[in-house]
């Protein structure tokens, strides 16, 4: 751990030294006895015009705004219990509002979700345990003692289930058992055997191979916790019969989901019982999407057997969708090339020329669900972010290898900078109203065309509508 995290911290050093220094135009950083009297001026200009700004709100955005925050506080049945973070986001987006300048109605709603709030707060069950010390403002603090049980938990099912350190513990694990254990090598040949001739006769996805229990089980609840992760409808808010006929059991949807991050995590959600997708989305099975090549890895592939998962290829993706009704896939839609773009902030999206999943909704009469995890950017930090020529290089590699090789820095086990492990970091997956579409054959690429963009918008207001509440240092929604 130590020497992993000592890599990466020189690997952060080399890569600063040799890239320009970017100035954060979100944070100000002001030594008030060290700064000139110009510095202060113009950071108290700056902090002027941002006051100025949030009491030129957007009414209607903010009534939106409100009404979401007082559905998820409804204690309903069909959703989880909202973690100690995503109050402590809610609380924090209503210290930003400036209240005052709101009309009267909005302004009583604010007062009294905040009143609710802090006694939600107070009384959430974690409210007197220890806090993780894993937050923006502690890079290099260190967490070996005093660390609840269940976190430690948590770290330990993140370590497994994370794409950049449960590889390397499998292959480790699968080592020493070959060390230890006499006649393992007959083990691992059979099992190599087996795992070829099971994905060449095994179809795709296997709803058969999924196992229920194992979805639901408490394995995958503790990786929710770790950050924690949230998924929430937009339509929460709206009439029981409306919200039942976005979601229609008797329709098949593609679930978009953006950004792509370092490892999707949020899109991961969707693929076990953790995070609610069962009582929220009744009827619907889902069928997250993710490479070829993860099938191929031991142990790892059954995980993904087991929790339905698919290879994201047309073939697949077709026959999810004409399969029995309800059955819905999860599409990361950004792929490799938009994983390069994982940094904290950064709300880029690889969409203008990603036409394949507007023609298969439309070939297929499938909804299309735009779904944007806030935070899934702010778990890892991207070294190459402003490297032009590690960047080139990686561009060059994901056209051999499939995917992205990232050079990123996480946390460590015991410590909150450098490392391979994300960060504690909120993620909520709202998911936003479907676009529904019916079978069309033939259709012209100005038909496909108008369909993207409808995406495209529906995607651009869903983000625009809830960064406020869940990142709201989230740079504006970008298209390349």
């Amino acid at each position: 751990v130590l020497i992993v995290n000592m890599s990466f911290a020189f690997i952060q050093r080399v890569v600063d030294e040799v890239t320009p220094e970017r100035k954060d135009p979100l944070t100000l950083k002001v030594d008030l006895k060290v700064h000139s009297n110009q510095d202060l001026k113009a950071s108290l200009e700056t902090i002027k015009q941002e006051l100025e700004s949030r009491k030129a709100c957007n009414v209607d955005l903010v009534r939106k705004q409100l009404d979401h925050i007082t559905a998820e506080l409804d204690e309903g049945k069909d959703i989880t219990p909202l973690s100690l973070e995503h109050l402590e986001l809610f609380q924090q987006y209503l210290a930003r509002l400036d209240q005052p300048s709101l009309p009267e109605k909005e302004r009583k709603q604010a007062e009294q979700l905040g009143k609710q709030l802090e006694k939600k707060i107070k009384g959430h069950p974690l409210a007197g345990q220890p806090r993780s010390g894993d937050t923006v403002d502690n890079p290099d603090g260190i967490s070996y003692l005093k660390v609840p049980i269940n976190r430690r938990r948590q770290m330990a099912v993140t370590l497994y289930l994370n794409l950049l350190t449960g590889p390397s513990l499998t292959i480790l694990s699968l080592v020493l058992l070959w060390y230890l254990v006499p006649y393992f090598t007959y083990v691992l040949l059979a099992y190599a055997g087996y795992t070829v001739v099971d994905n060449a006769t095994r179809p795709m996805p296997s709803k058969k191979r999924i196992i229920q229990s194992w979805r639901k089980s408490k394995f995958f609840k503790l990786f929710v916790d770790y950050y924690p992760i949230r998924i929430v409808r937009s339509d929460r808010a709206e009439d029981k019969k409306v919200k039942a006929d976005n979601f229609d059991a008797k329709r098949h949807y593609l679930f978009c989901y953006h950004p792509h991050g370092v490892g999707s995590v949020g899109a991961f959600s969707f693929s076990s019982a953790a995070a609610g997708v069962d009582e929220m989305f009744p009827g619907l099975t889902f069928s997250l999407q993710t490479l070829t090549f993860n099938f191929n890895f031991p142990v790892t592939r059954d995980n993904l057997i087991s929790l339905g998962l698919g290879d994201a290829s047309k073939k697949t993706l077709t026959k999810i969708f004409t399969a029995d009704p309800g059955d819905s896939a999860v599409l990361v839609t950004g792929g490799a090339k938009e994983s390069m773009y994982a940094h904290p902030g950064d709300s880029t999206v690889v969409m203008k020329t990603r036409m394949g999943f507007a023609k298969l909704a439309l070939t297929n009469g499938v909804s299309l669900v735009p779904v944007w995890g806030f935070g899934e950017n702010n778990v890892y930090e991207n070294l190459a972010k402003h490297s032009p020529t590690i960047q080139s290089v990686q561009r060059k590699l994901i056209k051999v290898l499939s995917f992205a090789p990232l050079l990123v820095a996480g946390r460590g086990v015991f410590s909150y900078g450098g490392g391979l492990v994300p960060h504690r970091r909120p993620i909520t997956c709202v998911v936003g109203k479907p676009i529904h579409l019916k079978k069309e054959e033939g259709f012209s690429d100005e038909r496909l065309k108008e369909v993207h963009q409808q995406y495209m918008d529906s995607l651009t207001e869903l983000f625009n509508t809830y960064k406020d509440i869940y990142d709201p240092r989230a740079e504006p929604i970008r298209f390349v």
